[in-house]
């Protein structure tokens, strides 16, 4: 058994152990509804105090109940080595309209990305990657991107900058990347999402691409109802995982400024309210799901959300006879309680996000690479800071 299946072994048996602990739906559910397997660990969610700091909660739960914490060794995060061979000075105007945390994300990445006699960019965007790995060693980048108008920016910002930049418009998921990477010695991918990375490295395999470097980003964004292991030794795992549960591996908000995290918690207790108001107005006690809503309706107020909401679900009728007030309190305690279902769910996150990892990891080493995963930036500039580096 390689490393990386030791390793998954023990997560995986970890992960199954405990699955009522994470795999929740929140809004759902009125009551802790894992508090008749674990009565101890319910009775101290409902005592804690949501003021403390996350990391002194999160060391008080596990110095209660040990259980919840997975065995370190097994989600150690190494920083990938460094190609120190690339040290050409980038130009200040290379990141002009970059976000700066964005375009540190950027660097990053090329840091620890190997040196190729060329390059294809994945789900490129504007090409910002692909600009800069073009530039660092004056190679040839194709850029393969879905939208025509982010590969006519690219282009013409690639043209400006005299770099040996190509742009090709291309639907990855239709298998229009194939021959792109028959053709490449290195194909790369910072954050590309859900299916999209799993065609990169399936596709890849195929082509036999000799050195695949990417960063998994949004699991849950995929077509199939429940996830598709790629590695032997996932597909042999009974882990069933939806694609709610392949959010949690995500669900986490590290670089997220005061304003946005005040906004968040407004839309969590707007909705819960609204939510518990439409089960009393229906006389249905079922978790009505409401579409995405723009931020300036949160700043309006709770009533000013529930006349959206309601008109959004066809409910307008029920107003009149069932007021949206009493209902912002009821919001407020299912916040609360939600945010304590999370604190637990939260600890097995980093393991989910792992088990994924290595499920990418193993199928690729069944495919004849060797590889290597670790991070290659801090976790304050993306929370989604794991690469693997993949070379045949």
């Amino acid at each position: 058994m390689s490393p990386s299946s030791a390793t998954f072994q023990h997560i995986d048996g970890w992960l199954r152990t405990h699955q009522p602990l994470w795999k929740i739906d929140t809004f759902v559910d009125l009551d802790i509804p894992w508090k008749g397997d674990y009565p101890e660990l319910a009775h101290y969610l409902a005592h804690i105090h949501l003021a403390e700091r996350d990391a002194d909660r999160k060391a008080d739960l596990i110095e209660h109940f040990p259980f919840l914490a997975p065995c370190q060794t097994w989600l150690r995060a190494p920083s990938l080595s460094r190609i120190m061979e690339r040290n050409k000075a980038v130009p200040s105007y290379f990141s002009v309209g970059i976000k700066g945390r964005k375009w540190q994300q950027i660097t990053a990445f090329a840091n620890v990305t190997p040196i190729a006699e060329d390059y294809l960019e994945w789900c490129a965007g504007k090409g910002h990657l692909g600009k800069l790995l073009a530039f660092q060693g004056n190679k040839k980048v194709h850029s393969l991107e879905w939208q025509q108008s982010l590969c006519d920016a690219g282009k013409q910002d690639a043209e400006r900058l005299n770099l040996r930049q190509t742009f090709s418009h291309a639907d990855v998921l239709k298998g229009e990347g194939r021959s792109a990477l028959a053709n490449a010695h290195c194909a790369v991918a910072l954050h590309a999402c859900g299916d999209l990375h799993l065609e990169l490295i399936k596709q890849a395999v195929a082509a036999k691409t000799p050195v695949l470097c990417l960063s998994p980003c949004c699991y849950h964004l995929t077509k199939d109802e429940f996830y598709q292991p790629l590695s032997q030794t996932a597909q042999q795992s009974p882990l069933i995982l939806r694609q709610t549960d392949l959010k949690l591996a995500v669900k986490e908000v590290a670089t997220a400024g005061a304003r946005e995290q005040r906004l968040k918690q407004l839309e969590l207790t707007y909705r819960l309210g609204f939510d518990s108001w439409q089960r009393a107005a229906r006389q249905q006690d079922d978790y009505l799901p409401v579409p995405s809503v723009q931020k300036v309706i949160l700043t309006q107020g709770f009533n000013a959300f529930c006349h959206w909401a309601a008109k959004q679900k066809g409910l307008t009728d029920f107003i009149a006879t069932n007021p949206f007030s009493e209902f912002e309190p009821i919001g407020e305690a299912r916040a609360k309680q939600v945010q304590k279902l999370e604190t637990i769910s939260q600890l097995f996150r980093p393991a989910l996000e792992y088990w994924l990892i290595l499920d990418r990891s193993m199928y690729l080493e069944e495919n004849g690479y060797q590889v290597e995963i670790g991070t290659f930036c801090e976790k304050s500039l993306t929370p989604r800071n794991w690469m693997i580096r993949a070379t045949r």
